[in-house]
């Protein structure tokens, strides 16, 4: 190998020194935020970088990891990004709701009050015409004596209440 290959100036492996900027992007914070660190301690070199080690430990020990989604510990392992930011979850539940509107306005969405109030007035009004069998059938057989309109009359609520089981009783 000759020397011109080799570049000794270059490091090998991740860097030991980080801009602002890249701190920021390091640990999923912004620039901005680097700045109030700063401010409230985190070391920096003599050359204005951040030394990355110190400034990972720094900021174990003095950031509130719960205070930000961005800064979770379970999204956020100190070295990589969550997958997922505050931004991008707010622009996703913005959308989500815009569908949601559309779909109301479309008359694609129905309440569950809604659904739940038609189906009772739909069930009740089957529970009056069912009821009202025995009647009509003996208006239109007038042979039936009254034992077998009852004996019909009693079957079918007896089906009716089978049917409603002991929560609705």
């Amino acid at each position: 190998m000759t020397s011109a290959a080799l570049d000794i100036d270059r490091p090998i492996g991740p860097p030991r020194e980080l801009s602002k900027s890249g701190f920021a992007n390091l640990i999923g914070v912004s620039p901005g935020r680097v700045s109030q660190m700063i401010k409230d301690g985190l070391p920096v070199e003599a050359n204005g970088k951040i030394d990355v080690a110190r400034g990972k430990l720094w900021f174990q020990e003095n950031v509130d990891q719960r205070r930000s989604v961005a800064q979770r510990p379970a999204e956020l392992p100190l070295g990589s990004r969550s997958k997922e930011s505050h931004r991008d979850r707010l622009l996703r539940e913005q959308a989500d709701n815009a569908a949601l509107k559309n779909q109301i306005l479309r008359r694609e969405y129905v309440k569950a009050s809604d659904v739940e109030a038609r189906w009772s007035d739909v069930l009740r009004r089957l529970r009056s015409k069912i009821l009202a069998v025995p009647s009509r059938v003996r208006q239109a057989n007038p042979h039936l004596t009254a034992q077998d309109v009852t004996a019909f009359d009693s079957e079918l609520r007896a089906a009716l209440e089978e049917l409603a089981g002991p929560a609705d009783a």
